[in-house]
């Protein structure tokens, strides 16, 4: 988990320049609203947007953000270095212009609505704008061009995307994405709330290639779709939209990619596209490519390798169902399409050195995939009634040794041996009420096609996959949640398996890492024997790292609360490990420098063999002291907007009554509303700046009660190292041997501490053995012999005993059931006998029958009684003995 080492730095707060970054010029108009719109005379927005907002990008250190609906860009390191030095010359720029000039450049492009997301494409050459229901492409100039010029604004070309399809009278945007297997990073992706995702192919030298897109899909008529001879393509603009169950079903809150196009992930994760609803329903299409894409170096041996595998296994004694048979052999035309192409090999833009491979989208089965999902829910009861914000898909590693299978070096792919990672897709689902619930898809997600035609008979669906609950996380309180609440996920650019999300109250920081690679060797466990119970004791006792970063204070603000713009993450050998976000209501940065966590300085750069032992200390080194950090002092903006009283005559006293407030002062009644006015607004503006003097004074006293108290703690302590240079010893330690007495204790803690590790070694050792140790023979023999028992016993436990055919011997609960029929009739035969006997001896009696041949013949009943008995005792005893329980 990363620690914060320090909040906002110098050179991004006020009064240093690089704080006009994101300070509006508008003044108070602007403050307390998201990028300086409108309110309302009753305190309300105009604008009743919900939605992501993700108004800050970057490219490298170079930041693209939102202020006063304008596009400012700047870069960071500049930013930072031009501070240093002025810091250390204490040289201050007095020409404001120039100042601005080198703080940031305005992107000239201007829009109607207010801008809501922003996205730098992978090579950094476009930058997608969007707002509610428009999206915009415009086409970022060079960093060298920032120094070029003398104007602030910087004039770049602007094309609409989909001038006739994002309108606003069409559905509102709900993700704007870059494909990750898009030539050059140039093909984006949109998806509305209805549910209808676009391709655009965008070409700086086509401007047909903004208008009309490559691939349309109407998701809503894709899942009621039977073959590819269905249309699904949208409606056009202004056509009749018609009702079905499904739009209400398949309202899109948000979507991404399953991977982000890396060599070490699953190779059908960069191709599927995940979308969820509005109420939390994920569906997938796989595979999703443009008309030219660029695959990554692994990714079609590694599906060449699955799908050989496949043809592998199948036999003809274990006959494959229907719907299977048919994925399989779709999988298998669509890479032999893509063998049978002739790549075509381009120069990359920024190292001609380099040739990317570019493939054509093969053209059986065709283009469309089919619609997976809705995926089901393990546990339905704590997954209901959801109002869901967005969605983050992490990406099942590659299979290493299946795909090496064979080959001496892995270097022609550029993999090396790294086992971190997981075995199953990990999806991550964010909620309005801040809760984050972690799934595991243990199925996977593989590329599926409509059938060609529509099929004769209705065949039944395939089974429906279910997603597998790991863990729910809070991060908002009932009584904090904001109304247009709409928290946001950031990736890590560090570990794919940690993310930060934004919301209203702050950023927090969540990582994955400490159950990671136990439930990857439980994934990996052939035996399916007690997963699930070792599944919930993990899920149990260990649970994923999260910790707030950033807290957002929103005690100076009169207005309500407001969700805050998403952050970024940025790592650089400049800026270090640096998380920056923006927030709407006072537009003034939030930042932090993190501290890089010890696992990745460890993992992400391989180290030679001979170097491994020189970086053992990261791992049990810890700090002496632990640094307490808290964000910095931000001054309300109350000391900086500009007071309203000098506007109050303009806003309230008609033209032709102006003329009379410089003559003698009258008593009228419009007099007395202007001094009401005047006290209203006097009240306001002294009331909040009353509060802030008060919020300040508090702060200095308690700055100056922790300095106190710091100053006597340092006082004490050199105290004692005086002491102790002079030859004494602490509290307990006075006399002449006093040097002696301390490396005495030095040497015992040395000695202990040394016990400790050396027993905690042996400990983590035996529970490496229990974790790991399979089953010998013995214990496998025994785990036999307890399954034939319980076959024996259980009635209700099918399959044959001791290895022998099926009813060759007979079960033990049967023999008991025998012996209880048997002492039944024979109880039955005993009464019986005992009748006859009294009926005979009346009959003696009567014919005068010897005692002595009764008594013979009543002995002789009473044994066979006796040994009955008997036997049935000595077959219950024995079934007591094997400790099972058998109802009499």
């Amino acid at each position: 988990m990363p620690k914060v080492l320090s909040y906002t730095p110098p050179w991004l707060s006020r009064p240093s320049p690089g704080y006009n970054l994101f300070s509006s010029e508008s003044g108070k108009e602007s403050s307390g609203t998201p990028n300086g719109l409108k309110v309302a005379s009753n305190g309300k927005r105009n604008d009743e947007y919900r939605g992501p907002r993700r108004s800050t990008a970057c490219r490298d250190t170079e930041i693209f953000t939102v202020v006063d609906n304008q596009i400012r860009w700047s870069d960071l390191s500049m930013l930072r270095y031009d501070w240093e030095s002025s810091h250390r010359q204490r040289v201050a720029r007095t020409d404001e212009n120039e100042g601005l000039r080198r703080i940031y450049r305005i992107l000239d492009v201007h829009f109607g609505e207010t801008i809501r997301q922003l996205s730098v494409s992978p090579n950094g050459e476009f930058l997608a704008i969007a707002t509610s229901h428009t999206v915009h492409v415009a086409f970022l100039p060079s960093s060298s061009a920032f120094d070029e010029g003398k104007d602030l604004a910087i004039k770049v070309t602007l094309h609409t995307v989909g001038p006739t399809t994002h309108v606003l009278k069409e559905s509102p945007i709900a993700s704007i994405l870059w494909h990750p297997c898009g030539v050059n990073g140039s093909c984006l992706v949109t998806v509305t709330a209805e549910a209808v995702v676009r391709l655009w192919e965008v070409n700086k030298l086509s401007r047909g290639s903004f208008n009309i897109p490559t691939l349309a899909i109407d998701m809503r008529k894709l899942e009621s779709a039977t073959s590819q001879e269905d249309n699904i393509a949208p409606r056009p603009m202004g056509g009749n939209r018609g009702f079905s169950a499904d739009m209400i079903d398949l309202e899109i809150a948000s979507a991404c990619f399953g991977g982000t196009g890396s060599p070490h992930e699953s190779p059908w994760s960069a191709m599927t596209l995940w979308a969820v609803t509005t109420e939390g329903d994920v569906y997938a299409l796989c595979p999703l490519l443009p008309s030219r894409w660029q695959p990554t170096s692994t990714q079609i041996p590694a599906l060449s390798t699955i799908a050989d595998a496949q043809r592998g296994s199948s036999s003809p004694d274990q006959p494959m169902a229907g719907e299977d048979l048919s994925m399989q052999e779709d999988q298998w035309t669509w890479l032999t399409d893509i063998d049978a192409q002739l790549p075509f090999l381009a120069p990359r833009e920024n190292d001609i050195t380099v040739q990317d491979t570019i493939y054509s989208r093969p053209d059986r089965p065709g283009p469309v995939p089919r619609l997976q999902g809705p995926l089901g829910l393990s546990d339905n009861s704590s997954y209901s009634f959801l109002d869901v914000s967005d969605i983050n898909v992490i990406a099942s590693k590659i299979d290493v040794e299946e795909l090496m299978q064979g080959e001496d070096d892995d270097s022609e792919y550029g993999l090396q041996e790294n086992s971190d990672g997981l075995s199953a897709d990990i999806i991550c689902i964010l909620t309005t009420d801040g809760r984050v619930h972690l799934f595991l898809n243990l199925d996977g997600v593989e590329g599926q096609w409509l059938p060609t035609k529509p099929p004769r008979t209705l065949t039944p669906g395939s089974e429906s996959r279910e997603l597998v609950l790991l863990e729910v996380l809070e991060t908002l309180r009932p009584g904090t949640i904001a109304e247009d609440e709409w928290p946001t996920f950031s990736k890590d650019p560090i570990s794919r398996y940690s993310f930060f999300i934004t919301h209203s109250q702050g950023i927090y920081f969540f990582s994955l890492a400490p159950w990671l690679d136990q439930l990857d060797k439980e994934l990996l466990n052939s035996s399916t024997s007690g997963s699930l119970s070792r599944l919930r004791t993990m899920r149990g006792s260990t649970r994923t790292l999260r910790e707030r970063i950033i807290r957002f204070d929103h005690s100076m603000n009169t207005e309500a609360s407001t969700s805050a713009n998403a952050c970024i993450i940025l790592y650089d050998s400049d800026l270090g490990y640096f998380l920056l976000t923006s927030n709407n209501e006072n537009i003034y940065p939030h930042a932090a420098s993190l501290d890089v966590p010890k696992t990745a300085l460890v993992k992400t750069e391989p180290l030679p063999d001979e170097a491994d032992d020189s970086f053992a200390y990261l791992e049990d080194e810890e700090p002496l002291t632990e640094l307490v950090t808290r964000p910095a002092y931000e001054p309300s903006p109350v000391f900086w907007n500009d007071s309203s009283l000098p506007s109050i005559v303009t806003r309230t006293v008609p033209p032709h009554r102006r003329r009379t407030l410089q003559e003698e002062i009258r008593f009228s009644g419009a007099t007395l509303e202007l001094m009401f006015s005047t006290h209203r607004l006097l009240s306001e503006e002294t009331a909040s700046l009353q509060q802030a003097v008060a919020d300040l004074i508090n702060r200095c006293q308690r700055m100056m009660q922790e300095m106190a108290e710091q100053l006597q703690q340092v006082r004490l302590q050199a105290a004692k190292a005086d002491q102790l240079q002079r030859g004494g010893g602490g509290d307990d330690i006075k006399g002449e041997n006093a040097d002696e007495k301390l490396e005495s204790r030095l040497q015992k803690a040395r000695m202990r501490h040394a016990d400790l590790k050396t027993r905690m070694g042996k400990m983590s050792m035996r529970l490496t053995e229990l974790e790991e140790r399979p089953l010998n023979e013995k214990e496998t023999q025994w785990l036999k012999e307890l399954e034939q028992l319980e076959r024996a016993i259980d009635q209700s436990v099918d399959g044959p005993i001791n290895g022998h055919r099926e009813g060759s011997i007979e079960p033990w609960w049967q023999r008991y059931e025998d012996v209880k029929h048997l002492s039944g009739e024979l109880v039955q035969t005993a009464k019986r006998v005992e009748e006859q006997g009294e009926e005979q001896k009346r009959v003696e009696d009567e014919h005068a029958v010897p005692n002595e041949i009764r008594k013979r013949k009543v002995e002789q009943v009473k044994g066979l009684l006796e040994r009955e008995s008997a036997l049935v005792d000595a077959v219950s005893s024995r079934l007591e003995r094997l400790n099972f329980g058998i109802s009499a």
